[in-house]
């Protein structure tokens, strides 16, 4: 280990003072609407105190360096360097796609507003744990990710899901194939989760497929994989039948030799993005067919 970086993100209070250019003038706006800004107040004077305590635990023989969220694209990570991101689950996934091997450290600066289901270690806990690296004692476990490769030679990660459709609301055509079974469909789109995104927006399907079923445990979204799976789960987001699309094939199970192909039969508008970055969708329209898999990838997180 030869250097400890910290990766962090904007509080709420600091997007809207960025937004309204002075936390007084972001007050006034809050205000004249009928909120109150002391609730953002209190989770940016709390996400502060959690990040000064990570720096407290750092060894002082360590040499320390952050990034921003919105810095990691253009941010270099050192083969040596051990990662200690603290903020939301969603932070995570962000910065999961810029790493190679290097151990990541996940702590949650505040479990009250924070559910901290990749989270795993409180600011108070990281100067215990980089002892322990140094001394080659961590426990590791890896994460894979979710690849999807579109047939120009294109690739997208995604460690939490792949969204396969369209970015508004109008629906998509594409032929699904998978395993044996191959049928045109129109849909809301296509979701494939790892069993780290299984806790997130794959964890509300399922849930929403058990109130509209009434069958409790018993569909097929009832179990999700782990967060070391190397298992993919898929489903297909309200699909719409007609004389030209069917709805036989809506979820399954997608593990190493076994990919989810999906082919685009939209002039335009289609589109395929990961972990919810919109803004980084990539133009899956017609004659591009995405072949989805568990992706030889992954990322090293520290555990208990």
């Amino acid at each position: 280990m030869d250097r400890v970086v910290i990766v962090t993100k904007p509080s709420r209070l600091e997007e809207l003072v960025l937004q309204h250019l002075t936390e007084g003038a972001a007050q006034f706006i809050l205000e004249s609407r009928g909120q109150s800004i002391e609730s953002y107040k209190e989770e940016d004077a709390t996400y502060k105190a959690a990040l000064s305590e990570v720096r407290r635990q750092i060894p002082n023989d360590l040499p320390v360096t952050s990034v921003n969220r919105e810095d990691l694209p253009n941010f270099l990570f050192r083969d040596k360097d051990l990662i200690v991101v603290c903020g939301p689950d969603g932070l995570f996934a962000n910065l999961a796609k810029y790493l190679g091997n290097q151990p990541v450290l996940t702590v949650n600066p505040d479990p009250k507003t924070v559910a901290g289901v990749l989270m795993l270690f409180p600011p108070n806990a990281v100067g215990g744990v980089i002892a322990q690296a140094q001394d080659g004692k961590h426990r590791l476990e890896s994460l894979p990710f979710v690849k999807a490769s579109i047939n120009d030679d294109r690739a997208v990660w995604g460690i939490n899901d792949i969204f396969i459709g369209r970015k508004d609301h109008v629906s998509a055509r594409y032929e699904i194939s998978f395993g044996n079974q191959k049928e045109h469909q129109s849909s809301s789109g296509v979701i494939v989760s790892t069993g780290v995104g299984s806790t997130g927006w794959m964890r509300s399907v399922a849930a929403m497929v058990s109130g509209l079923t009434r069958e409790g445990m018993t569909h097929k979204l009832s179990t999700l994989p782990g967060a070391t799976s190397n298992e993919l789960v898929f489903v297909v987001r309200e699909p719409f039948p007609s004389p030209n699309t069917g709805t036989s094939l809506v979820t399954g199970r997608v593990v190493p030799g076994r990919p989810l192909t999906v082919s685009s039969e939209m002039p335009d508008g289609g589109y395929i993005f990961s972990d919810g970055v919109v803004e980084k969708a990539v133009e899956w329209n017609a004659g591009s067919k995405v072949v989805v898999s568990v992706g030889d990838r992954y990322v090293q997180r520290i555990v208990r």
